[in-house]
């Protein structure tokens, strides 16, 4: 680790108020980093991985960090872009070999920046009864499940509900979509001719360095560090393990030995399944922030500048979700004094991550809870994350930019 700062002496007014955020929210565990310009400035592990066997959290425990793992996706997307092997504008169906239609529009294509841009028609979770859960999960017992069989009419996993009724492309009719990011997997197989997960390994995880990796179960290790997953109860109050990593044995080499890549898409979880921690994801960050790490450039300058232009943004500024990139979530919100940050954020199973940075000051942030207090009716950024962005933002990188 590069230049970290060391201000962990338990005694500190940043850590004074780092602990009475994790009492405020209940946090059952967190992960930290900051990052300015190419090093990492600060970071730290508070609270339990493993709550019942009172196992810390470590600056190496991996946790399943949810939408962040799109950020991986969209860089895929735009590795195959480079080599013309893409086109963000081309119809998906001249990808997966099949048509891709929403039978309210049967007319109308589909296109990746669609995809990336949660502007192609697919419903949310909520709406579509996240039917692509148990696509997954069927998917990777029995390889044989194929993506048509949740997008077309007359498959099993098809559901009318995962299709809105607008047009494909229409910006004024934004739902995320966790499908987008899985049929991007299946072109990403499909055009590479390898399984998802070795293409991210290949192209993202081995030229940044990256060891403490996995995406969904294919790439777990047995002397990895995982961590739970927890989330409240509302009726008891009490919190319980909704992914249970610390005893995961899936480690079976040969699990996806017989999967053909291109045919699922989903069994490596593109949309939410990565498995690291937040110091390996600053590697991530700051590929993208500065346009390389340690000398390894994983994108072209003119394709990050690709991503991080407007592509699509709401009138309604006061929403979460304002503006996106391609595949980049462009922020207004995560700290105050910055109305422009990039990245992306994860939400699921009561975990909350977070990667941000300022392209023109070039500092970043990451942290992950495994467990928190929030209230998941609201539109805009839990209190708890503006909070702890705001703090670390303060108590570590605001001397370095003023």
């Amino acid at each position: 680790m590069n230049n970290k700062t060391n201000i962990n002496d338990g005694s500190t007014v940043f850590y004074q108020e780092i602990d009475a955020i994790m009492k405020r929210y209940n946090i059952i565990g967190c992960q930290a980093v900051s990052v300015y310009k190419d090093q990492i400035i600060w970071s730290d592990s508070f609270g339990d991985r493993d709550v019942e066997m009172k196992q810390p959290v470590t600056e190496n425990t991996m946790f399943r960090i949810a939408s962040i793992s799109k950020l991986f996706t969209a860089t895929a997307i735009m590795q195959l872009i480079e080599r013309q092997q893409l086109n963000v504008d081309a119809d998906i169906s001249n990808y997966l070999g099949f048509e891709v239609r929403n039978p309210n529009h049967p007319n109308t294509i589909i296109t990746l920046k669609q995809l990336l841009t949660h502007t192609s028609s697919l419903t949310s979770d909520e709406e579509s009864n996240s039917i692509y859960a148990k696509y997954i999960k069927d998917g990777q017992s029995d390889h044989s499940v194929s993506l048509k069989e949740l997008l077309v009419p007359g498959g099993k996993y098809f559901t009318h509900q995962i299709w809105g009724d607008w047009q494909p492309g229409l910006t004024t009719n934004w739902v995320y979509s966790n499908i987008g990011a899985i049929i991007c997997g299946a072109i990403i197989e499909k055009i590479s001719g390898m399984r998802f997960d070795s293409f991210i390994k290949e192209n993202i995880f081995k030229p940044l360095e990256m060891e403490n990796v996995s995406f969904s179960y294919a790439g777990m290790k047995k002397d990895h560090e995982f961590g739970n997953l927890y989330e409240k109860d509302e009726n008891t109050k009490q919190y319980k393990v909704t992914i249970q990593d610390t005893t995961e044995h899936k480690f079976d080499i040969d699990l996806f030995k017989k999967y053909i890549p291109g045919t699922h898409g989903g069994l490596f979880e593109p949309q939410g399944g990565l498995r690291t921690s937040a110091l390996e994801l600053s590697k991530f960050l700051r590929a993208l922030m500065n346009g390389t790490y340690n000398e390894t450039r994983l994108l072209q300058a003119e394709s990050l500048d690709v991503m991080k232009s407007i592509h699509w943004i709401r009138e309604e500024e006061n929403h979460f979700f304002s503006k996106m990139g391609l595949g980049l979530h462009i922020s207004h919100d995560f700290l105050f004094d910055y109305p422009e940050m990039f990245g992306h954020a994860g939400e699921a199973y009561g975990l909350i991550s977070n990667l941000y940075w300022n392209d023109e000051k070039k500092f970043g942030i990451i942290f992950i809870l495994n467990g928190a207090n929030f209230n998941l009716q609201n539109n805009n950024r839990f209190d708890v994350e503006k909070e702890l962005a705001e703090i670390i933002y303060k108590q570590t990188i605001k001397r370095y930019i003023e």
